[in-house]
Parts: structure tokens; sequence; C-alpha cells
């Protein structure tokens, strides 16, 4: 687990998006992938079993009757397969017969390409306001105003105000509580992704929309652009520094903006 939990750091750490396009496309081909490699394959199999959880459990769950392994806990076919180390093992510690929940590293790292991506939005906006002279708030249009009568209505509005990245966060939280409760109620394993991606991307997209800014967050949002080369310094092409340096004071214009509606 330890192992496996660096590993997410380091993949975040190292891959960066600039544009939920990207995320998309991965989360929507890996919820499609989650979903025939574990509901469809019983069906094509010999046996009815589900080729991703054998693969994970490399032999998948104990095969005798549980009232037996409760008695001879330590025989051959009241052992399961070792997990690989690919996902989190965490153990249930108040099951009387043992055994612990999986979760897939790519049931992190895809949703948490999204959730870095939110964050540095969020951070890049603050960054681009502070330059601009103002006091670094990210107002978030998705949300209404506290005085409008329809805060109530808003099922994010507690948690929206700072940016997309709280939200994203509660969406993930929400997402993986349905995954562990569709387990317990149907009793067999089931793809994360099949919640999390509904879930977390479109929290993204609803949000994006409400503030008018999903346009920007689909091709690449120009905010992330300046702060980039703002901290980073990156070298500018020679015929497209006119356009960068406009780019920029554009997004500075739109920090300035941002400020005044807020103080408004």
């Amino acid at each position: 687990d330890i192992f496996g939990l660096c590993m997410c750091m380091l993949f975040l750490e190292t891959i960066k998006l600039n544009a939920i396009k990207v995320g998309a496309v991965l989360l929507v081909v890996a919820f499609f992938y989650d979903i025939f490699f574990v509901f469809v394959t019983p069906l094509l199999t010999k046996h009815g079993e589900s080729i991703m959880v054998n693969v994970a459990t490399s032999g998948g769950p104990p095969k005798a009757d549980p009232s037996w392994c409760e008695k001879y806990p330590f025989t051959s076919e009241c052992k399961g397969g070792d997990p690989l180390p690919m996902l989190f093992a965490i153990p249930r510690i108040f099951d009387y017969q043992g055994g612990c929940s999986m979760l897939g590293l790519g049931d992190i790292v895809l949703p948490g390409l999204l959730l870095s991506f939110a964050s540095r939005y969020d951070e890049s906006k603050r960054l681009m306001g502070l330059v601009a002279g103002g006091s670094g708030r990210v107002p978030n249009n998705a949300c209404p105003d506290a005085g409008s009568g329809k805060a109530a209505s808003c099922f994010l509005c507690c948690f929206c105000r700072n940016g997309y990245f709280g939200p994203v966060v509660v969406a993930y939280a929400i997402g993986l509580f349905m995954a562990n409760a569709a387990v317990y109620i149907m009793e067999m394993g089931q793809p994360a992704l099949l919640y999390l991606v509904p879930c977390c991307l479109g929290t993204m997209v609803y949000m994006g929309y409400k503030a008018g800014e999903l346009k920007d967050l689909w091709e690449g949002p120009r905010v992330i652009r300046a702060a980039d080369r703002l901290m980073y310094g990156e070298p500018h092409v020679e015929n497209a520094e006119e356009e960068d340096q406009g780019e920029e004071r554009q997004v500075l214009e739109d920090g300035m903006c941002n400020e005044g509606a807020e103080m408004t």
C-alpha cells in the first residue's frame, strides 16, 4: 500500500493535464473498459468469472463454503489469491471472515488527473489575481449569489466558493462511497470508475458550464499557460511572442475584472 501510494503521488506530480479534453477522453475510455471487464467478461468466459477480478487477486476469492473456511481457514480452498501490487488492499477489521477490500491504483490516478487540474486552475487564477493587484480570492460564477434566494437550490454552493477543487474532491468521495455501497448491496466486485467518472467529470463540466468557462477549460485555460510562463519562464517561440504577451495581458485584465466583480 505504501509503494502504491508513492506511485500515485509520483504519477500525479509528473503528468499534468492542460485541458479537461484529454482527461475526459481518458476517463470515458476507462469507464467503458471497467464495465466491460467486470460485467461483460463473465458472460464470455466458460465458468462465468470476471477476468479483472481474477487478474487483480491472482486467482480470485476463496472458493470453499464460508462456514467451512470459518472452521478450517488454512486449507488451500479457503485461501484466495494474493493481490497484485497494482491496487490498495484495505483489511476488513470488523469482518470475522477477514479478507480485504481492493481499490485499483487506476481508480485513484485517473480521477486524480482531473483533481490536480482543478487545483492548478484554481491556483493559477489566484496567482494572476495577485499579480493584477487583487486579493487572490477566486470568485466562482457557478454558484448563485447568496442574496439571490437561489443558494438553497445549489447542491455544491457550500463548497464551490473557492474554485473547482473542493467540489470535485467532494464528488470523488461521494462516488467512492457509492462504489463501496454497491459492493455490499450486490455482493460482488464493482468497477469504481463506473461511479467516479460521472461524479468527478460531471461535476467539473457542470460547474464550468454554469460559470461560462467550459470552452476555456475544454481547450486549455489561458490562465494556466500565463501562470506557467510567470512561474517557470517557459521559452516563447519568436513568431508567437507578441500573441503570448497579448494573451497574458488579457488574463491580467480578466483577473482585475474578477476582483472588481467580487468587491461589488
